[in-house]
């Protein structure tokens, strides 16, 4: 590879997510995921992350990484799209489906040889699932009231505010078409109040954009909060702030701001507790969780004998939220949801692959349990 070729990809790989703000390891990975996954190349990916941590963002990067910057895009809200509408909206109409019915491509045609973005998926019906299912996998479907059946090339980037494999397993979305979206991979944007060190960041960002002053106790007050609204709620009180304080942001103009959402600035709670050592060379909170959340899957794994169900069981993952003791039986159903849950942990924290090798060097080959029969 050439110098100038090399600096022509780093200038794109860095334009690609460079709209993705933030300086904690959680955003540094998210955006060494994308560049990864573009780089290898997709047909169906999900996106989760609560509502405003920027979903949307992330889906625009994916299609830029994608390969398919300069072509068709189309975004279908499935919350927006009236449920009586959705597949003449999604795959067309033919003249004379119903009065009144013209010629007309939905949004899968007009992204042909592009991609489709489905927002919030997680609120499409069941039924509806199954006809995005069959038109995603056998990349061709008809307009409504068509015969001629339609071939289309798209990328289908999804997104959701639930977690859609707990959803899935309380059957409130459909298995088959979750396993689908995640075929190419499963992105999860973790929540603001996880990564406070990138409130800084946004607030130095959108602060400067605004040509706004931020006062230090302000600074202070918002990279405090915990933000149940993640980025979206952020700028609005930065942007209620800035008026309220005449284009300064101030304490109070940012305490103001914050009430109006519900919210007061948070203050130091008294203690009569020692302050606690801090824990030696351990990094932050959510690599921490991280790193004791995969040393549970791997010993419940081990201990199970490469048994993925058993290992589910082992770790509580057979229990419904319902459940008020521990001693319900272990049915099939059970160990059904124990194996999906055990599936969807390591897939989500990278380790499948290091499950496999484990398992090859000292169980032998890895087994599903009696819930793959």
């Amino acid at each position: 590879m050439t110098v100038a070729l090399a600096v022509r990809k780093g200038m794109r790989a860095h334009g690609v997510t460079s709209k993705i703000l933030g300086v904690s390891p959680a955003i540094a990975h998210l955006r060494d995921e994308i560049l990864a996954i573009g780089r290898a190349g997709f047909r169906s990916l999900l996106i989760q992350g609560e509502s405003g941590v920027g979903k949307e963002l992330v889906a625009e990067a994916l299609r830029l990484a994608s390969g398919r910057a300069g072509a068709a895009s189309e975004v279908f809200d499935c919350p927006a799209v009236p449920e009586d509408h959705l597949e003449s909206e999604l795959f067309g109409t033919a003249r004379g489906a119903f009065p009144g019915a013209v010629d007309k491509a939905g949004v899968l045609e007009r992204a042909d040889g592009g991609t489709v973005f489905f927002d919030e998926i997680g609120a499409m019906r069941r039924d509806h699932q199954a006809k995005v299912l069959r038109a995603i996998e056998g990349k061709a479907f008809r307009r409504v009231g068509g015969s001629a059946p339609i071939t289309v090339d798209v990328v289908v980037i999804a997104a959701a505010h639930q977690d859609l494999a707990a959803l899935a397993a309380r059957d409130g979305f459909r298995h088959d078409l979750f396993y689908r979206l995640t075929h190419d991979g499963l992105l999860v944007i973790p929540p603001l109040r996880e990564r406070p060190e990138d409130v800084a960041v946004l607030v130095r960002h959108f602060a400067t954009r605004a040509g706004t002053r931020v006062d230090p106790a302000a600074h202070d007050a918002l990279t405090n909060c915990a933000w149940p609204g993640n980025v979206r709620q952020l700028l609005s009180v930065l942007r209620i702030a800035q008026r309220l304080g005449s284009g300064v942001l101030t304490n109070d103009a940012v305490e103001m701001a914050l009430r109006r959402f519900g919210s007061t600035p948070p203050t130091p709670a008294p203690s009569c507790s020692p302050p606690l050592a801090p824990l030696p060379h351990v990094g932050d909170f959510q690599a921490v969780t991280i790193r004791a959340q995969r040393r549970a899957l791997v010993h419940a794994f081990e201990t199970s004998g490469g048994n993925k169900t058993a290992a589910g069981i082992l770790l509580g993952f057979h229990r419904s939220p319902n459940d008020v003791a521990d001693g319900a039986p272990t049915t099939e159903a059970r160990r059904n949801l124990a194996l999906r849950k055990f599936r969807y942990w390591t897939a989500r924290l990278g380790l499948s692959a290091a499950l496999t090798r484990a398992s090859h060097v000292s169980h032998g080959p890895v087994t599903e349990g009696p819930a793959e029969r």
